[in-house]
């Protein structure tokens, strides 16, 4: 068993937040982070659909800012305890060559030298905002001073003389000279935020960008002002230089990206995110950007990374999006070969439940269109041509064609759910079943449940409903809600419940680590393997299309694959999602799981 594709989370976002994106030396693969988690990865998906991607995952607190050295060969992330780590990208196991704490506070940029030799590092750190140290030893080479709050943003310029900028909360651009660095002048001070400073290739400018919506070019050499102006409506929340040294490219809180000539500010090119919906104009804020191989990035607060192939383009060439939250639920439509999955989002400042409709031969995911749920999405099934949601804001939905569906009210908090092609079941906060019919998508019946429920599945021909409780036992229930057996046998509270495809099968999985499988005719137990094999509770399970195989996935990160007809284990894989617990597993073929975990990321394994 191996994994065959990584589909990683994008950046996290949050309202009034730049979110900076970078890229490699080849400007081929995007840099940034997510969670705890230092992702590389390739900017577009070849053409089997597939981004090549690797993780960096052993910061033990959130990553908040990553650079790679222009010699392609190390990448220095930071964490908002002010750690510093330095390892090798050009490694598949990733060296460390250097860990050292920075501050106090979070590290909120990274600059390399570049001989990459030097490193620039600034934050939030009390007394001491910033620090010039060297790569390999960690031996300090300059204090970054001449700033009162913390900075934001810093360059190395690439070419000798060395020279440093900085931005700051404080409003101030600092220059500095060195080795060994002591500053040397605050050429401006802006009205807002300085949120993004860079040196240009050739080393003969940089510029400042800024809250207070204006751009300021200075000369490289000396740091002297050479022209300023305002050029967006709103803050301007992350800029980037051409390859060329010639031009800047924007991105704002107005909803717009541009393109300026460096030597005189005007505009070149303007790309308008504005929709007109006043409902989308938050999501529509522009926070990131870069000017990488396949064209201009821009990532919007909504979540949308969008690709332009040249600055005078009026449509962008490709647009992703991606999870930056906990992947709650996957399901997978044979008939269209898509795959769907829920998390939710806050980035906007109101909470959303986040649905993406994932086409595996491209890679490219896209949002159901229409009015979205209010909050996260607890659980997801394909049912024939609909697309059945269930979600914390206490509703179910019913989507077809892409597009959000009408929301079924469920009367309370939904704990779990289970679906076939015409009958959804939901467990909830208050002990109740509802069932939910799909093809009216409309609420048929409740039942009061004289336990707590945790998780629930449907058999395939709707004649039973399996419902796992607090009281460490799985009850199946008749279709009007009467309890037919009461399966005992778990030692903890049931965590997930899953009908075999031909439905004389159950299995269910607790929080004492167990898996049972079960004969529903029978209500014995045909395989249970006990303790040992998941060292943390199960999350959930999935069967494969022949009934034959059952995959587990916990809390421990572990998916296990079982051969249930030889009692035995046929797959284990450990650290499966490394960032992350195993939240939601689902068979896309009957040699092929993909799982969602506590990292944002989306796996596809080969079985």
């Amino acid at each position: 068993m191996s994994c065959t594709a990584t589909i990683p989370g994008l950046p996290p976002i949050a309202r009034g937040s730049p979110c900076p994106l970078k890229t490699d030396k080849t400007g081929e693969k995007l840099l940034y982070r997510s969670g705890n988690t230092v992702v590389l990865r390739d900017i577009v998906p070849n053409a089997e659909g597939k981004i090549g991607v690797q993780l960096y995952t052993q910061h033990s607190y959130p990553v908040t800012c990553a650079c790679m050295a222009p010699s392609g060969c190390y990448i220095a992330s930071g964490d908002d305890h002010g750690n510093l780590r330095v390892w090798a990208c050009d490694n598949p196991d990733q060296i460390l060559k250097l860990e050292a704490p920075m501050s106090n506070g979070a590290i909120l940029d990274i600059a390399w030298s570049g001989d990459s030799q030097r490193i620039l590092v600034v934050g939030d750190g009390g007394a001491i905002f910033g620090r010039v140290i060297m790569w390999d030893s960690g031996n300090s080479v300059g204090e970054i001073g001449g700033h009162a709050k913390k900075i934001n943003s810093c360059d190395f310029k690439q070419t000798r003389p060395f020279r440093l900028v900085t931005g700051g909360e404080d409003n101030k651009v600092g220059f500095f000279e060195g080795p060994p660095f002591k500053w040397k002048a605050t050429p401006k001070i802006h009205e807002r935020f300085v949120n993004t400073t860079r040196f240009s290739p050739n080393g003969a400018m940089f510029f400042s960008a800024s809250s207070d919506s204006v751009v300021a070019v200075y000369d490289g050499k000396d740091g002297s002002l050479m022209h300023e102006k305002k050029v967006h409506a709103g803050s301007i929340f992350d800029a980037c230089w051409s390859s060329d040294s010639t031009q800047i490219f924007t991105s704002s809180g107005d909803g717009s990206c541009k393109v300026l000539d460096a030597g005189t500010l005007n505009d070149v090119a303007t790309i308008n995110f504005k929709s007109g919906d006043r409902k989308k104009t938050v999501a529509e804020q522009q926070v990131g950007c870069a000017w990488a191989k396949p064209g201009l990035l821009s990532y919007s607060l909504g979540g949308a990374l969008s690709t332009y192939a040249a600055p005078t383009d009026t449509t962008p060439s490709m647009v992703q999006y991606g999870h930056h939250k906990p992947i709650n639920a996957l399901a997978y439509d044979a008939a269209t070969g898509k795959l769907y999955s829920g998390s939710f989002c806050d980035a906007t400042g109101t909470l959303r439940g986040v649905l993406l409709g994932w086409d595996l031969k491209t890679g490219v995911a896209a949002p159901l269109e229409g009015e979205a749920h209010s909050n996260g999405i607890v659980a997801l099934a394909v049912c024939g041509s609909i697309i059945v949601a269930c979600a914390s804001d206490d509703t179910v939905s019913f989507s077809e064609g892409g597009v959000m569906g009408a929301k079924v009210a469920i009367g309370s908090c939904p704990v779990a759910m289970g679906a076939t092609a015409s009958l959804a079941c939901v467990v909830t906060t208050d002990d109740k079943l509802c069932a939910f019919s799909v093809q009216k998508k409309d609420k048929v019946a409740e039942v009061k449940l004289p336990f707590s429920p945790t998780c629930v599945a449907v058999a395939p021909n709707d004649g039973l409903v399996a419902v796992g409780g607090e009281d460490n036992a799985v009850h199946l229930l008749q279709p009007d809600g009467t309890e037919k057996t009461k399966l005992s046998k778990h030692r903890e509270k049931l965590s997930c419940v899953a009908f075999s495809p031909t439905g004389d099968k159950l299995a269910s999985g607790c929080a004492n680590k167990e898996v049972v499988v079960w004969d529903t005719q029978a209500g014995t137990p045909l395989y249970a393997p006990g303790t040992g094999f998941h060292t943390a509770r199960v999350v959930c399970l999935a069967w494969s299309p022949s009934g034959e195989a059952l995959a587990s996935g916990g809390v421990d990160a572990q998916i296990i694959v079982w051969d249930v007809p030889n009692k035995a284990v046929k797959h284990k894989i450990a650290l499966a999602h490394t960032a992350g617990a195993i939240r939601q597993i689902c068979w896309t073929s009957p040699s092929e799981v993909c799982s969602g975990g506590g990292d944002a990321c989306i796996k596809r394994w080969s079985v």
